[in-house]
């Protein structure tokens, strides 16, 4: 993003957005043992429901 032109505001929103999701929730997170925070919050569910069970 650091060098893209935007030509429109509706247009950085639209980008921006898309970028955040892909970064938020589908890329890998050397904080989360390099799982995307998707899989980590499902792996921690897991391990959650399986605590419960125990």
């Amino acid at each position: 993003m650091n060098i893209q032109v935007f030509e429109t505001l509706l247009e950085a929103q639209v980008l921006l957005e898309a970028w955040r999701i892909d970064y938020n929730e589908n890329r890998p997170h050397s904080a989360l043992g390099w799982l995307s925070p998707v899989e980590f919050l499902e792996r921690w569910l897991t391990d959650q429901d399986q605590l419960q069970l125990a």
